[in-house]
Order: C-alpha cells, then sequence, then structure tokens
C-alpha cells in the first residue's frame, strides 16, 4: 500500500502516545513516581521507565538501544581523556576516536535502512533515526568542547533513550536535556502548560490526522489509476494535512511532556504552511532535524562561505541525507533531491521573485509542497506516475474512473479538511496563545481530550507516520 508503512507498530500501544494504555497506565504512574523521586535521582527513573516502555513495545530491538546508549557513553569517555591535550598527537587521537565513534552510528543506521529498503520484512527499530542523531550530536559537541562529557551513565541513558522523545523527536541537543535533568524543576505552572500542549496534539492526531488518514486509505485502496482528477487533488491537499498534524501533534505531546517534568520547551514546528518559499517551509517544519543537519552537516562541509558551486553542493548533500534519513528506498532519496533543487532555484533568484509578490508567493508553497509529499508518501515510481497522470489529467487516462468519487469522499471528509486548513492559519494560534488561560478555553481543551479519548477507543491503534524512521 502507498504512504508510509505501519507494520513496526503491531501490538506496541505502549509505546503509541494515542493510545489508552499509555495515556491512562504508564503516563500518570510514571509522572507520579517521577514527581515523588528526589531531585538526583530522577534522571535513573527516566532511564529506567524509557527502558522499559521502549522493552515493552519492541523488545527485540531493546538491546541495541541499551547497547548504543553503551557504546557512545565510552566513546564520550574516550574523548573526555584526550580533550585537555594540546598536542598535535593527542588532537588527532581526538580526531581519530569521533571518526570511529561516527562511523560505527552512521553504519548501524545505514544498515537497518539499507535492509528495510531491499527486504520489507526486515523491521526498523523504532525511533532508530533520531535515537542515532542524538548521539551523534552528543559526541560531536563533545569534540568540539560545547558541552561537557556527561559522567553519569544513568543521565546519558536518561537522555538517549528519553521515551518523549524516541519514537518521533523532536531531536533534543544534549545541553538542553542537562538542563532539565539537572536544574529542571516540576511546577504547577510547568504541569498545567505540558497539559494543554499534550491535549492539543492528542486532539491534532486522532482527531485531524486520524480522520483525514481514512481518506487517503481510501484512494489507496480504490487504486490510483481508477480516482477522479478532483479526488486525486483532494487526496494531495488531505494527505498533506495528515501528515501535518499528525507529526505536529506529536512533537506537541513529547514536548508538553517534556514540560511536565522540568525539561525545557522545544519547539518543532512554527505554521509552516504560512510559509512565502520552500526554504522557509523547511525551517518551520522539523526544526530540530533541520537545525541538526545544519550545524553538524552543512556549517561543516562549508555552508555558503565557499562559492556558489560549493554552496549548491552542500545543498544537494544535505538534502540527499535528509531523504536517506527518512528511508532508505529511493523514492525518499529523490523527495530530498527534489527539494535541494527548489532551494537551489531560490537561491538563484527565485527568492527574490518570491519575496517581491506576496500571494504568488503563498500560493507557491501552498502548491508545491503537497506535490513533493506524494513522492515521499508514495514509494514506487510507477504509482507516482500514475498519481501525478490523474493529478493533471490530460497527460493520462483513468481505469473506470467514478466521477462521483470527489463527491462522495468530499461530503465525507469535508469536516475535517476544512477545521485542517482552519488550524493552519498562524492567528488561530496566536489566538490560542493569548487566551490559554481563559476558563472557557480550558474548558473547550478538557472537551477536545476526551472527545479524542472516545474516538480512541472506538478506532484500532494508529500509531504516528514518523514512527517508523
Amino acid at each position: 500500500m502507498a504512504g508510509i508503512g505501519t507494520v513496526n507498530f503491531t501490538g506496541l500501544n505502549t509505546l503509541v502516545f494515542g493510545s489508552l494504555e499509555f495515556l491512562f497506565r504508564y503516563l500518570p504512574v510514571f509522572l507520579a513516581v517521577y514527581a515523588l523521586t528526589p531531585q538526583r535521582f530522577r534522571g535513573a527513573v527516566l532511564f529506567a521507565g524509557s527502558l522499559l516502555l521502549y522493552a515493552v513495545g519492541e523488545p527485540k530491538y531493546v538491546l541495541l538501544l541499551l547497547g548504543m546508549a553503551v557504546m557512545n557513553y565510552l566513546f564520550g569517555k574516550s574523548m573526555e581523556k584526550l580533550s585537555v591535550f594540546q598536542s598535535g598527537t593527542e588532537k588527532r587521537k581526538r580526531k581519530l576516536w569521533l571518526a570511529v565513534s561516527v562511523s560505527c552510528n552512521v553504519l548501524l543506521l545505514v544498515y537497518f535502512k539499507i535492509s528495510n529498503a531491499l527486504d520489507s520484512g526486515f523491521l526498523l527499530p523504532v525511533g532508530l533515526s533520531f535515537y542515532t542523531f542524538k548521539s551523534l550530536s552528543y559526541l560531536i559537541d563533545v569534540y568540539r568542547l560545547e558541552v561537557d562529557v556527561e559522567p553519569s551513565f544513568v543521565h546519558f541513558g536518561a537522555y538517549l533513550c528519553n521515551f518523549t522523545q524516541i519514537v518521533s523527536g523532536p531531536i533534543m541537543r544534549y545541553r538542553d536535556a542537562q538542563k532539565g535533568m539537572k536544574y529542571g524543576r516540576i511546577t504547577w505552572e510547568g504541569m498545567e502548560e505540558g497539559l494543554k500542549k499534550l491535549v492539543l496534539g492528542l486532539a491534532a492526531k486522532v482527531l485531524l490526522a486520524d480522520r483525514l488518514g481514512i481518506l487517503w486509505n481510501d484512494i489507496c485502496t480504490i487504486g490510483f489509476e481508477s480516482i477522479s482528477t478532483p479526488l486525486a487533488w483532494l487526496g494531495m491537499f488531505g494527505y498533506s494535512l495528515q501528515l501535518y498534524f499528525d507529526f505536529a501533534g506529536y512533537s506537541l505531546i513529547a514536548v508538553g511532556i517534556g514540560e511536565m517534568m522540568g525539561f525545557p520547551a522545544i519547539q518543532n514546528f512554527d505554521q509552516p504552511y504560512a510559509s512565502r518559499c520552500v526554504g522557509e517551509f523547511y525551517r518551520k517544519w522539523h526544526m530540530t532535524l533541520g537545525s541538526w543537519f545544519r550545524d553538524y552537516v552543512y556549517i561543516p562541509l562549508g555552508g555558503n562561505r565557499r562559492g556558489t558551486a560549493r554552496t549548491l553542493r552542500n545543498i544537494l548533500i544535505v538534502w540527499g541525507l535528509t531523504g536517506f534519513w527518512h528511508g532508505g528506498s529511493l523514492n525518499f532519496v529523490v523527495w530530498g533531491l527534489v527539494l535541494a533543487v527548489l532551494l537551489i532555484a531560490e537561491k538563484q533568484g527565485l527568492g527574490k521573485f518570491l519575496k517581491r509578490h506576496a500571494f504568488f508567493s503563498h500560493l507557491y508553497v501552498l502548491l508545491l509542497i503537497p506535490f513533493t509529499w506524494m513522492i515521499f508518501a508514495i514509494p514506487s515510481f510507477a504509482d507516482i506516475g500514475v498519481y501525478f497522470s490523474r493529478l493533471f489529467c490530460l497527460f493520462g487516462s483513468g481505469v473506470s474512473v467514478n466521477v462521483n468519487d470527489f463527491v462522495k469522499e468530499l461530503s465525507a471528509f469535508a469536516p475535517a479538511v476544512g477545521a485542517g486548513i482552519f488550524f493552519c492559519v498562524p492567528a488561530v494560534w496566536k489566538w490560542y496563545e493569548r487566551h490559554k488561560k481563559n476558563k472557557c478555553v480550558v474548558m473547550a481543551l478538557a472537551v477536545l481530550f476526551w472527545a479524542a479519548v472516545y474516538r480512541i477507543t472506538n478506532m484500532q491503534g494508529n500509531p504516528f507516520m514518523y514512527a517508523n524512521f
């Protein structure tokens, strides 16, 4: 079936934030134990609780996760022993340790990505891409002397295995995690703000993304060659909204739970669909991944400081790697390279035109980004071709096309599509930020929470789309 598979999550309800097991069993017990534990022991509670949750959901790969924690902790300690020396020999040893540690992490990621691409029955460890990138950022920051080596294996394990981020991020830097584990305090204000984010994220996932996901599943079931052109366009925009509210919803839940535990809030999305160019869109979409590639790949390659040719090369490298990070199959790499070409075009002059024409620039993003999501969503290039032929019916013909399919699907999903568009408007979030302490808003959040719970009880578990990365 086209789209991101969810086979990894068979029987993994405990790991899914939008499950009753997590919301009403694991999370309340964990937060109570965490709050009652003295500050200096909370890292141990977080580490143990995260491993337990991962083991229940993904027992096959919990040893891999624990092994990576041990390996990267020891790599960090090895570089620490050499960090105070300034001789050429010691500097070369530190650089060698960094190269070895980065290579080990990258090779593991590449092995699992390629194995999964070549054999669909080979399952990726849940969250592998996320905890690999957290490990790499820690090791590189230690090498650069931007953070001190974590002396406690327990605290390092808590950072790497943190259950709020292990499935789908955000990719928290070690310095931020350190603030939470060593200096963070549980406060009523943090609990309240975190709970509100959790509710908003849960509503975005369950009430919007999951509903829109049924539309995309309907289109996949019908078959791309048999859908009408209007339905193809509705499916493309519906999938774009589904992916946004699914991933942004997860990020809100993760950040909210973190705030409830005293960790600093991390912004992962900032109204990307209000952007005026592709570059701005990806500065506001999955912001922690974008900043990771900027700080650890793009800038070390030279960024935009070494001439136009090097800049364009660096953009292609970064976005090729971004595509591969999302999946080992070729469609992800092509998706990344298509975005690289668009970003290059914007740097070469298109961006100046877009800045001068506000209406056209917004239309450009709202049309172009959904087109690119179709390359992201559909693994087969043959199927991608069929879908685009249905989007532009002059270039292809359908088989047994039902001309009324659009009306049928729109009548069923218009409320979800309309709500999705409404909540993509930046003014809506700004209004919420100004009025979130209002009693009526708090009551509305309570209604949203129980509406989401009701929906969960009446549907099969639907994991977050980014969980397979």
